[in-house]
């Protein structure tokens, strides 16, 4: 069994969505991963809101003083919030690969939030694709292999053609071959 990959002419990435205004950040060095440190109502260390924004000075907000980044004198007096972050470049090729599955070990933000990041900046398409997926699905262009929010690349490229063109071919879902396995 071969499983086939997504063309390798065909660029996808074309940016991330930021999680505070929706806009593009359109490469690595106008993005930021940032989170709140906190404490519980135990008085025990709570991490998360994990997202991915643009940095300070980008943006469309970039004319606030914090841009689309957490205020960290907001979220102090809040809940006595830290605001943490990295550059969005620590995050991808194999040393981010790296680091966010120590994120995933460590389990100090929910795994949850760690997860959809990593598939986020790791998987080629998947940022492309995650807001019409669902649809997509619903109309039968794919019938996911793995799981809901786990797509193999072959899947996310016809999820890609479909969204591109609306005249993908429409099945039951289920019942259609999954293109992506090819036997052999």
């Amino acid at each position: 069994m071969f499983v086939k990959d997504m063309p390798s002419d065909k660029s996808i990435r074309s940016g991330w969505r930021c999680d505070n205004c929706g806009e593009l950040v359109s490469d690595l060095q106008k993005g930021w991963v940032e989170w709140l440190a906190t404490e519980d109502t135990n008085g025990e260390p709570k991490v998360d809101r994990l997202r991915l924004v643009h940095r300070r000075d980008t943006g469309p907000k970039c004319r606030d003083p914090y841009g689309c980044q957490y205020n960290p004198g907001d979220e102090f007096r809040k809940n006595r919030g830290i605001v943490e972050g990295l550059s969005l470049d620590r995050f991808v090729g194999s040393d981010g690969l790296m680091l966010l599955l120590s994120m995933i070990a460590a389990r100090e933000l929910p795994v949850q939030e760690v997860i959809e990041l990593t598939k986020r900046v790791q998987i080629p398409g998947y940022e492309a694709v995650c807001e019409v997926v669902h649809d997509a699905i619903s109309e039968g262009v794919i019938a996911p292999s793995i799981s809901s929010g786990f797509y193999l690349q072959c899947e996310m490229w016809e999820v890609l053609k479909w969204a591109r063109h609306r005249n993908f071919p429409k099945t039951n879902g289920v019942s259609r071959q999954n293109p992506c396995v090819v036997s052999g």
